[in-house]
């Protein structure tokens, strides 16, 4: 709490006084862990005293950018300018470090939760209570994973993550909470509910900090190899990633479903399609695998066999957005216009306000030739929602579907720019055949095959 709100403190159940603070952080800047840094140790010091003085409303990415890193107000970009958030990592390790080794015995722990720059003051607490507060965060971390499990929405990752920074609270380098906290990050930058970029870049510090604490968590592997793939675009590394989950537990269906659907993206049918089958006879019931060999059947032209899982999917989610929306795209494919814009009217019915869904429908609309919908459609989708809510990958294939070339390679190469998840799709997207005999195809090919600065 601000040092206003503190009291003396007399026992590890009380706040931290304003002296205490200083105390600690004094400790932590002579350490050899931020020795060699008067950069972290600076950002340290701002965000603890910040902190201190109940200014927290100020510790946030543009702010820091200004005060700390000098960077000119009202110009700064954290879409392309990612200082802020490279350091904060970097300065988390170092606090990490610390704590491993001149710190372990410290009363009084500054730490960093990934995704926030507002620091976290805690007592170490003596083993009987250590073991009262892993308890704790293990609850916390089973209510999360519920929320997980909630149909996509902007809500439910929202909640997931909260559960997950409690249990880190509760029990800091809790695993699980860290695993928990990478998969509920990564579906904020997959459903565009936060900002992509910097969404995937909380989820892969969250994993990699998880794995440095158990190297053999097959389910941050798994989804370190999403984000290397989807936002990183380092296919060697995702690769890498997903085979270590699988090798670590065979049986684990998520991985082989996961790295099947990226082996798909990536143009490698004929392996993707052992893996979903592999992950099919591990999980019958995991609708991802489902959905993921519907679109690999449709890379393969195998309509009918399409149709089938998406009839049996229909029979297990009746009323499933991602359902209707494939089933548009499979009509479209199909060159059954009129049916596609019924399963994707259908979708939206599903998902009201949807932006993708609305997309989509537009996307469809395009197809059909009716270009004056498809425009008002997404002129009223960007009037209500904003461009920065809506992928500019999906944008060009609106744009596709409407026959305008130039538009579509535009916001293509916005998508693999800015590191739009759904850029990774590109090779194996049907939405797109008609820009295939474009000369500047290759060459968003060769851009998005290209590593993206960490």
């Amino acid at each position: 709490m601000p040092a206003t709100a503190m009291h003396d403190a007399s026992s590890p159940s009380a706040p931290p006084t304003a002296e205490q603070v200083a105390q600690a952080l004094d400790h932590i800047e002579r350490s050899r862990a931020f020795a060699g840094s008067a950069r972290h140790r600076a950002l340290l010091r701002h965000l603890v005293e910040r902190w201190l003085a109940g200014d927290a409303g100020a510790l946030k990415e543009s702010v820091i950018a200004v005060e700390v890193f000098g960077r000119e107000a009202g110009r700064f970009d954290p879409r392309s300018d990612s200082i802020v958030r490279v350091e904060t990592r970097r300065l988390r390790t170092r606090l990490a470090r610390h704590a491993r080794d001149e710190g372990r015995d410290a009363a009084l722990r500054i730490e960093l939760p990934v995704g926030s720059y507002v620091p976290h003051l805690a007592w170490q607490l003596p083993p009987p209570q250590r073991t009262e507060a892993t308890r704790r965060a293990r609850d916390l971390v089973e209510r999360g994973e519920h929320f997980l499990r909630q149909a996509l929405s902007p809500q439910a990752p929202e909640q997931a993550l909260e559960r997950f920074d409690a249990a880190l609270r509760e029990s800091p380098g809790h695993v699980p909470a860290l695993v928990g906290a990478g998969r509920a990050w990564l579906n904020l930058a997959l459903g565009w509910y936060r900002e992509p970029q910097a969404a995937a870049e909380h989820a892969a510090e969250a994993l990699r900090q998880a794995l440095a604490l158990e190297p053999d968590q097959a389910q941050a592997h798994a989804l370190l190899g999403a984000i290397e793939h989807s936002f990183e675009h380092d296919w060697p590394a995702a690769r890498r990633s997903f085979e270590r989950a699988i090798a670590i537990d065979p049986g684990l269906a998520f991985a082989r479903s996961a790295f099947g659907r990226h082996l798909l993206f990536h143009g490698d049918l004929v392996e993707a399609e052992q893996q979903l089958a592999l992950a099919r006879q591990l999980d019958p019931q995991y609708v991802n695998t489902r959905m993921h060999m519907v679109n690999l059947r449709i890379a393969q032209r195998r309509f009918a066999d399409a149709q089938a899982e998406l009839d049996a999917m229909r029979d297990i989610a009746p009323a499933s957005m991602p359902v209707a929306g494939l089933e548009g795209l499979l009509a479209l494919v199909r060159g059954e216009v009129q049916q596609a814009l019924a399963h994707y009217r259908r979708a939206c019915e599903l998902a009201p306000g949807h932006p993708a869904c609305e997309a989509s429908l537009a996307a469809a609309l395009g197809a059909a030739g009716r270009i004056d919908e498809a425009d008002a459609l997404m002129a009223g989708l960007l009037q209500a929602h904003g461009a920065q809510v809506l992928s500019p990958y999906v944008r060009g294939i609106v744009a596709a579907r409407c026959g305008r070339r130039d538009e579509a390679v535009a916001h293509l190469q916005r998508s693999i720019d800015l590191g739009d998840p759904n850029a990774i799709m590109m090779p194996a997207d049907p939405s797109l055949a008609t820009l295939h005999d474009d000369a500047r195809w290759p060459a968003l090919l060769e851009a998005l095959a290209r590593p993206r600065p960490g």
